[in-house]
């Protein structure tokens, strides 16, 4: 019996991350500019130390730092609307594997190009008595009009699922026009290509995925910049029932077992072909055998191709910077990206992108599990982040939380990113926290600090959840950012903006030509005059969710935009004048000028 629950373990692999710290910290030395104490930066802290009290108390404490005018107000839908799904993990029959941990994701798309955003969700599983995987069913929510939902997976063909799953990556990657679906998952995946007629057919082998180990997230990039997608897998770990461990807590009650009980196992990139069919690079990631959760592509250095960040569970993360022609360096430790601020390994899970300090270049928000902090780390160039974790305040949100799905986004609609963070412990009887958290609703005060508005925005940031994936986007098309979230066991939610007191707003939809049709990999620089902001087109990200691919820009009281130049990920640049504010705009690549969608 294993003695490994991840609010008492020992590090079963000390020696080592004690050998990588010190290699990192020579890299690194004098690099970021809000670690912790160095004498206490090398120890190790267990997990079942002091959490300093409830999450997020102290920080609530500075909601009165927030600037003048109404807090926003969000409202909580689900069966209401039609939204009537939640993500199944089979943990009623109390068999406590380490696969019903992690939950699933959510992909805010417009399958069927009506206009409106559709909802897919993956259904999860449960484990027989022999903890062997029985699928669930997933869930494919259609929009209509008067914000009302119907699922129709059935009719669309990708209701019945071919794993436990976990993971929800949609994007085009055959360049039709319409968005196709990628589900991560134990025991296989799957690729669903989506025929414009309403339905999908499975093109898993015909694609050449054949991996049937535990993969938990997914991002469609284009690495060779040749204009069609490519997909990077993350993998949680080596898992099966033969392996499945019993483990105790620190009162030792029977519980969940650590991550360091298992082995991580390296991740996949399959490079598209153009013809229907992928070709295996995962070779080149066999040095990495982590357990892997969370995976985003981004420019991060605004060369024009697109770089890959991933999260890792007890491992350290890792920044795949691309070098062009196919070919990735990583640079987690160089960059300062691959630990936190205790300065030895992390339990990562979602990520945020967004330039929270308004320097012009894309940062990365990391949550992180309990007795540990979600991590901010500021691009400042360079392929080079210091943190900011302890300047913006995040370390009073306490480290009883475990984060999940967060999302960097305007939520006032003041030209500034503010951050969403969904929480809920893996653990059914944690030490010194609760299985049940609030999520928080973070707001930017000036690029510099964060207050917490939760408690004053709508009584689901007043309640707790079992919180997993999250994604972000105008699900109601009025021009503000809404978001879904995905539970264990509980009830999906789709959380309305219903905010009165708004800045003006604009929407900008990318269309690839020479680049990927989704533009992933591109960003735009939106010239407001008295400031500049910017705004990237990313893969993946959150927690094995996608969010909707409409950029969303906060104008404050602007009526007019005078410029916005669009970077593409083939380093072409377009640029448009005198953009009206409160539209939703679609822009060409190489087609000058910008049309009108929606006001």
């Amino acid at each position: 019996m294993t003695d490994g629950n991840r609010d008492s373990r020992t590090d079963h692999r000390q020696w080592n991350v004690l050998a990588l710290t010190a290699l990192i910290s020579l890299l690194i030395a004098g690099g970021c500019t809000d670690s912790t104490d160095p004498k206490k930066s090398t120890k190790p802290s267990p997990r079942d130390t002091d959490t300093s009290g409830k999450p997020g108390a102290t920080l609530e404490n500075r909601a009165a730092e927030s600037k003048e005018g109404k807090p926003p107000i969000f409202t909580s839908h689900g069966a209401d609307i039609g939204v009537d799904f939640q993500y199944q993990n089979g943990e009623s029959a109390w068999l406590v594997a380490m696969i019903e941990s992690n939950g699933g994701g959510i992909a805010v798309m417009d399958f069927d190009r009506d206009g409106q955003w559709d909802l897919f969700i993956p259904g999860g599983g449960r484990l027989s008595g022999e903890k062997l995987p029985i699928m669930v069913d997933n869930g494919l929510f259609h929009q209509r009009s008067d914000f009302r939902f119907a699922n129709v997976a059935s009719n669309a063909k990708c209701d019945q699922g071919v794993c436990y799953s976990f993971g929800a990556a949609a994007g085009d990657w055959d360049g039709d026009g319409f968005t196709d679906l990628f589900i991560s998952g134990y025991g296989g995946q799957q690729l669903l290509r989506n025929q414009g007629d309403g339905t999908f057919e499975d093109a898993t082998a015909q694609a050449g995925f054949h991996h049937r180990g535990w993969s938990s997230s997914a991002a469609w990039f284009d690495l060779e910049n040749d204009g069609d997608l490519d997909l990077y897998i993350s993998h949680y770990g080596v898992w099966s029932p033969q392996l499945e461990k019993q483990c105790l807590n620190a009162q030792g009650e029977i519980d969940r077992c650590a991550p360091a009980d298992f082995a991580g196992e390296p991740d996949e990139l399959w490079i598209n072909q153009g013809d229907g069919t992928f070709r295996d690079h995962s070779e080149r990631f066999r040095n990495f055998a982590y357990r892997g959760i969370g995976v985003v592509a981004c420019d991060w250095d605004h060369d024009g191709d697109t770089d890959l960040y991933v999260s890792n569970d007890e491992d350290p993360n890792t920044l795949f910077i691309n070098l062009g022609q196919g070919e990735l360096e990583e640079s987690g430790a160089k960059s300062g990206t691959s630990l936190g601020s205790r300065n030895i390994v992390d339990g990562s899970m979602g990520l945020a992108v967004g330039d929270f300090d308004g320097n012009l270049k894309p940062d990365i928000l990391v949550t992180n599990y309990q007795n540990e902090y979600c991590e901010l780390y500021l691009n400042q160039g360079n392929n080079y982040f210091s943190l900011g974790t302890r300047s913006s305040g995040l370390m009073a949100l306490g480290q009883a939380v475990v984060g999940w799905g967060t999302a960097f986004l305007d939520v006032d609609q003041d030209a500034d990113e503010d951050l969403i963070v969904i929480a809920g412990h893996t653990s059914r009887r944690p030490v010194k926290s609760t299985n049940l958290q609030k999520p928080y609703l973070l707001e930017n005060i000036q690029g510099k600090r964060l207050a917490s508005i939760g408690e004053s925005a709508g009584d689901f940031f007043r309640q707790v959840h079992a919180g997993r994936g999250l994604a972000i986007g105008d699900l109601d098309n009025d021009g503000d950012v809404d978001f879904v979230v995905s539970m264990l066991e509980q009830p999906v939610e789709v959380v309305v903006n219903d905010s009165q007191d708004l800045g003006n707003y604009l929407l900008v939809d990318l269309i690839g030509t020479n680049a990927n049709r989704d533009a992933i990999g591109a960003w735009i620089e939106v010239d407001l005059q008295d400031r500049k902001c910017i705004k990237h087109a990313i893969g993946g990200g959150s927690y094995a969710s996608t969010h909707a691919s409409t950029l969303h820009v906060g104008l404050g009281k602007r009526e007019q935009i005078s410029s916005i130049l669009i970077h593409w990920p083939d380093s072409q640049v377009q640029r448009l004048e005198n953009v009206p504010a409160n539209h939703r705009i679609t822009v060409v690549q190489g087609i000058e000028g910008f049309s009108l969608v929606s006001e």
